[in-house]
């Protein structure tokens, strides 16, 4: 029984930390067409300002990750300038655009490493408490990050669609040029949707850097199981990338149970080869428009 429960903690914990990775994924994917290479960096990005302001400043750790969501809100600004804006207008922006996060996530990286080090850091615990149940413990960050990601996802989706910012976003994603003729602005809606990615990133990248060690390319494989959440849970809906996040948090729960870290990453890219063979849109179904 205790480790039966010590699965499903871990399953709900790395599912929340995909799933606010791959919503932010998904929105940009959704709303401008292009897979945001540079998302992994964001999330380490959010993960070294909390701990700096925690440690380095003393802060309370809620404090300094408050900042960190406001720093990382303003690097998103420059991120859509600098980086979307100039190139998605083009033709084959889509393409310039991922090619231009993808250059860089190698340039923030180096960045990150030189100004922070190499050396492993983590960042204080929100709450010392631990919860026991039948053998098995979960820690205040793990629990935090089991309630914030379901929260965050469900209040973004009441703002897709019952706001009118979440119209335009919503619009934008049905048909761009139909979009603008009805007066929507495209410049504005793309800060909102770049800005909305980059903070559930900077989150989930405080939530993982107070359970493990941080480094500059920690947000790497939470980029790649990310991806894999689309695969599985589609595109079209937070709903759908909700429902693959947990999915391959169990998978990756269960199998590094049975068989050891070396092969959960295997077995799970193996499932989501099946999958795209079988199943391409994902295996949740979703509305056609």
């Amino acid at each position: 029984m205790g480790s039966a429960i010590a699965v499903l903690v871990s399953a709900l914990v790395l599912g929340s930390l995909y799933a606010l990775m791959a919503s932010g994924l998904s929105l940009i994917w959704s709303t401008l067409g292009v897979f945001n290479f540079g998302h992994g960096v964001l999330l380490a990005l959010g993960a070294y300002f909390a701990w700096t302001f925690a440690d380095q400043a003393g802060m309370p750790v809620v404090v300094a990750s408050v900042l960190a969501i406001l720093v990382l809100a303003v690097i998103a600004a420059g991120y859509e300038f600098s980086l979307v804006r100039p190139f998605i207008r083009h033709q084959n922006g889509a393409m310039l655009v991922m090619v231009a996060t993808l250059a860089i996530t190698a340039l923030v990286q180096g960045v990150v490493q030189l100004t922070w080090g190499p050396q492993l850091r983590q960042i204080a615990p929100f709450s010392s408490a631990t919860v026991a149940f039948s053998g098995a413990t979960a820690s205040g960050n793990q629990l935090v990050a089991i309630v914030a990601a379901p929260v965050l996802i469900g209040a973004l989706y009441l703002v897709l669609w019952f706001t009118p910012l979440g119209i335009s976003v919503r619009a934008l994603e049905q048909n761009r040029d139909h979009a603008r003729l009805i007066g929507i602005r495209p410049a504005a809606v793309y800060v909102f949707v770049v800005g909305t990615a980059c903070v559930l990133a900077a989150i989930a990248g405080i939530l993982l850097g107070g359970i493990q060690f941080m480094s500059p390319t920690m947000g790497d494989d939470p980029l790649m199981r990310a991806f894999v959440v689309l695969a599985f849970g589609g595109t079209a809906s937070l709903g759908g990338t909700l429902a693959g996040a947990y999915i391959i948090g169990l998978l990756e729960a269960v199998t590094t149970y049975f068989f050891g870290l070396s092969w959960s990453p295997v077995i799970v890219f193996a499932v989501m080869i099946v999958v795209l063979l079988v199943r391409p849109e994902g295996l949740i179904r979703q509305r056609t428009a």
